[in-house]
């Protein structure tokens, strides 16, 4: 189990320190965590190879944590985390966007599936959680496969993970179909969702924010979040990209180019997959003289004769 699973593990690791800027990074296939091993009633690989860098689990579920793969939770770098049964999650060349990649989810059984990639904030080997007040803007490029059985406006999720006064408060979730509507998601296209503290639609998944009942009051803007959380600090201390928990159907998607800003503190992530590098123009002209003296070498050889005394 994640020790972000539990508050108390959450508000242990959480040490509350200056953030720093984070520069817009390439984010490789092969920075993926490698995990394999069992969980509850699942179990779990990872594979990598020319598509990309992908963990599936496999199981009957049912759809508890306790069946779930979790990644070992590190600062400024983007892990596999809360991986249910019946789904992958990885980087692959399977929905380019801006380069090669983009991050891949994927659900084969109805309710059992949930996958996140998760980056925590971090300086000086602790996690700095940001005033989400300072949030400037959000952004981040979503795909729903038309293959997808899943109830039709279902799409990935973006999550800011929230401290309140320092103690564990869940996440505040972006989701297009409290934004755009119920209806029907557009399919095997690129779509993008954004905006700051006052536009852009949120709803929470723990009560110590307010209503967790997106459809009940529950979903506001980050700044009314922030209003009706007057008198506490409400802080950021990482995101998630995802899907899941729950969903019926099938269901197989896609995120890239995800944005966060908090004024000059910006952590933005391209998801790529790593190539095999092409050798320079010199390089090439070396290994062709390699090559020349190789076939030189190995006619001489053939002319040689054999002299015996």
């Amino acid at each position: 189990m994640s020790i972000f699973s539990r508050a108390s593990a959450v508000t242990a690791f959480v040490m509350a320190t200056a953030a720093t800027p984070a520069l817009a990074a390439t984010v490789y296939n092969t920075s993926l965590q490698n995990l394999n091993g069992a969980a509850g009633t699942s179990t779990y690989t990872t594979t990598t190879n020319a598509s990309g860098t992908t963990t599936t689990v496999v199981g009957p579920g049912p759809n508890a944590d306790a069946n779930r793969a979790h990644g070992m939770p590190v600062l400024n770098s983007w892990y596999q985390d809360n991986v249910g049964a019946g789904t992958t999650v990885g980087i692959t060349t399977n929905y380019a966007r801006n380069g090669n990649g983009s991050a891949y989810f994927n659900q084969t059984q109805a309710q059992t599936g949930k996958a996140d990639l998760q980056y925590y904030f971090g300086s000086n080997g602790a996690v700095s959680p940001i005033a989400l007040s300072s949030l400037t803007s959000y952004s981040y490029d979503y795909l729903r496969d038309a293959s997808s059985t899943a109830t039709n406006y279902l799409t990935p999720v973006l999550r800011l993970n929230i401290l309140k006064d320092g103690v564990f408060a869940g996440t505040l979730i972006w989701e297009a179909a409290y934004n755009l509507g119920t209806g029907p998601s557009a399919t095997n296209t690129w779509l993008t969702g954004s905006g700051d503290l006052n536009t852009g639609l949120f709803w929470t998944n723990n009560a110590l924010l307010g209503p967790t009942n997106a459809t009940a009051g529950g979903t506001k803007t980050l700044a009314q979040w922030i209003a009706d959380n007057a008198g506490s600090q409400l802080s950021v201390y990482g995101i998630q990209v995802g899907f899941g928990s729950g969903w019926d159907g099938t269901f197989t998607g896609a995120v890239d180019n995800v944005n966060v800003a908090f004024g000059q503190t910006a952590y933005s992530s391209n998801f790529e997959v790593a190539t095999a590098a092409v050798p320079e123009p010199a390089t090439w002209a070396m290994m062709m003289l390699g090559f020349g003296a190789m076939g030189a070498a190995l006619r001489s050889r053939r002319r040689a004769k054999v002299v015996f005394g």
